[in-house]
């Protein structure tokens, strides 16, 4: 009889045991994990005689990560997805989903950069002031900026934003295709939203050597880009490698993608500091007020905050670069990668909406004077004792000769202040290289 009860007891276990995994829904387990869960229950985190997994393991976080480790070394990628998908499950964790919250914030600064770029061509087209390489270097900016808006918006539905194991199988695909596409894209993007910044002191610095230095950095700027969008491109052998890998079933090769995104981040944030402290010297050089040059640099020093972004998402690949829950962690990556541009391009048009609120709204940001008593003047070649450009030497800025400036009759305090409003009001209308050293010899004559 106490063999009888003995052989009962044997009998029980093996079956109370195997049934746990299918009364908590680890049933379908792929069969390379169900060998690590039987491992787990064998040991002592784990009560023989307990009919609840979630006791065992959901509550041991250590016990659990080994066992899904073990998912990684005995399993297929797929294979250790759909485990991953059913302990999860099995524990009852939530699902975790950002895609709303990205959804809204691109949403929010997309609108306000494309609001940016039309606010500054209506400013543009009222005044006549339409510069050609500039408007072309804009139109390619918001091109990009739209290619770039769908590209993360289809992202968020096939999958960024959500734990990988909860994204099917052919979304991951499509998810790491895309992926591909924007690398390259924002590497374009960046590239031009510098350009335009640079463009925008050939505009307003008629100074030769200067103007030489910018043309230096736009070049060394458009062949990094270059670099950087074929690297992109090329990244693995062949090419489809960079959005099929992850399954294991395809062959290739791949370069470092985490290594080419530091060397970006790190080149793109030099350029930064080179763009912020050319104009430096240009601006320390007029003759104004100490107060009016601080002024006049923060003005300048607007695109700072774009490097500080830059600096912001660097810090996010940190985590990225070891992460192996990809369409969740390249979450944070992908936002600061957005707010980076699309501030980046807002900070290009401020000149322009600066302009376009100070025809608006005259006395408050200081357009125009206006007074009931004034003469009214069309700029040209500086005299001796003139309202117009006072304070300027030979690497002041350069005006078109259709801007008109009004000036009331006040003390010449009032009218140094506004001798520089060329620099708030401009966004173009630089002279030719002869009007330039027109002007240059009219100076040295006085």
């Amino acid at each position: 009889m106490r063999h009888f009860f003995f052989f009962c007891t044997l009998l029980l276990l093996a079956v109370v045991v195997p049934s746990r995994a299918q009364d908590h829904g680890l049933s379908s387990l792929p069969l390379c994990a169900k060998g690590c869960v039987d491992s787990f229950l064998k040991t002592p985190n784990c009560d023989a005689l307990s009919t609840s997994f979630m006791s065992c393991a959901c509550k041991n976080s250590t016990a659990l990560t080994v066992t899904q480790q073990c998912f990684a070394t005995a399993c297929r990628p797929k294979e250790v997805l759909s485990a991953l998908n059913t302990t999860t499950v099995a524990c009852n964790e939530p699902i975790r989903n950002k895609w709303k919250t990205y959804r809204l914030i691109h949403v929010v600064f997309f609108v306000l950069a494309v609001s940016a770029i039309a606010i500054r061509w209506t400013a543009h087209a009222t005044i006549g002031r339409v510069h050609w390489m500039a408007e072309a270097n804009m139109a390619v900016v918001l091109a990009l900026n739209i290619a770039m808006f769908a590209v993360c918006l289809k992202m968020s539905y096939t999958g960024l934003g959500q734990d990988l194991w909860k994204v099917p199988f052919s979304d991951i695909t499509f998810t790491l295709y895309f992926f591909w596409i924007s690398e390259s894209t924002y590497f374009a993007l960046i590239g031009f939203i510098k350009i335009q910044f640079l463009l925008f002191y050939l505009d307003i610095f008629p100074d030769k050597n200067f103007r030489r230095v910018v043309w230096g950095v736009i070049a060394f700027n458009l062949a990094s880009m270059i670099a950087f969008i074929f690297s992109s491109i090329f990244l693995c052998s062949p090419v489809s490698f960079a959005w099929t890998q992850w399954d294991g079933e395809h062959y290739g090769t791949c370069n470092n993608n985490n290594s080419l995104s530091y060397a970006h981040a790190s080149i793109s944030i030099l350029l930064d500091f080179v763009a912020l402290s050319l104009p430096l010297p240009q601006i320390w050089r007029l003759q104004l007020s100490l107060r009016k040059k601080i002024g006049v640099l923060l003005m300048f020093s607007v695109g700072a905050f774009v490097t500080v972004v830059s600096i912001l998402r660097l810090r996010s690949f940190a985590h990225f670069a070891k992460t192996s829950n990809v369409t969740w962690d390249f979450t944070e990556a992908s936002l600061w990668s957005i707010i980076e541009w699309e501030v980046g391009i807002i900070c290009a048009c401020m000149p322009s909406i600066r302009l376009s609120l100070a025809r608006l709204f005259p006395n408050i940001l200081g357009s125009t004077a206006q007074s009931t008593s004034k003469n009214t003047y069309a700029t040209g070649p500086a005299r001796s004792g003139g309202n117009t450009l006072s304070g300027l030497g030979t690497s002041g800025i350069n005006v078109q000769t259709t801007f008109r400036v009004s000036h009331a009759r006040k003390t010449q305090t009032n009218d140094d202040e506004r001798s520089f409003v060329q620099l708030v009001e401009i966004d173009g209308d630089a002279k030719s290289s002869a009007s330039t050293r027109s002007l240059a010899g009219e100076a040295h004559d006085r």
